[in-house]
């Protein structure tokens, strides 16, 4: 198989893994994809997972990334909260869900981080389509990410503590943000959780905040 039977037929995905191309071609030699990585052709992500080296560096792929190298996975918790401006800060790793183990990838695409959440909070997030400029022309995609409501639950469910008092004010969480959010929605995870501390650090958040 040369470089260019391969680049047609996988170049679509994007992000691969090996699985993929067994799945295209029948079988692929292990060790054609390390040669063509040595070429930069193609960029290992973490073991077994590969990205076409043209698209590094593309806006929006490193979400495409996250779901690909550790599925089944959806974006949340501070990344998602950063993209609505619900937290101030801008963040780098790219966050995520699963109900696999709780892991960390460094790679040459980023900095992703997965949180272990059990199955039945599994949930609230949406099939979101993004525009990536790849290969000269605009192609979509779609990737799992949560809703503003569910990363912030997430962020709640996966902290140490119960915030109060000066640790909110720290966040600098926007109020208007907040108030837009919905609160059934909200407190429904809260009571699939079954943790009575969630309920009581949403609402010391929204007092402080004065959204009620």
């Amino acid at each position: 198989m040369t470089y260019r039977e391969f680049y047609k037929a996988m170049h679509p995905f994007v992000v691969f893994s090996y699985e993929d191309a067994r799945g295209v071609f029948g079988s692929v030699d292990r060790r054609r994809l390390h040669e063509w990585a040595k070429k930069s052709y193609v960029t290992p992500l973490i073991k077994g997972h590969f990205i076409f080296s043209e698209f590094l560096g593309n806006e929006g792929v490193e979400l495409l990334i996250s779901n690909k190298i550790y599925e089944s996975s959806y974006i949340s918790t501070e990344f998602v909260m950063s993209e609505y401006s619900l937290i101030p800060e801008a963040v780098y790793t790219i966050t995520a869900v699963s109900t696999r183990k709780t892991n960390h990838f460094s790679t040459a695409a980023g900095e992703y981080s997965y949180r272990r959440i059990k199955r039945e909070l599994f949930t609230g997030y949406d099939m979101k389509k993004i525009t990536l400029h790849l290969a000269g022309k605009q192609t979509e995609r779609q990737i799992r990410i949560a809703s503003l409501e569910k990363a912030f639950f997430d962020f709640i469910y996966f902290g140490k503590q119960q915030l109060s008092g000066d640790q909110i004010a720290d966040y600098r969480f926007d109020n208007e943000m907040l108030d837009a959010m919905d609160k059934d929605r909200l407190y429904g995870y809260v009571q699939q959780a079954g943790r009575k501390s969630l309920e009581s650090t949403l609402t010391n958040i929204f007092k402080h905040h004065d959204v009620f």
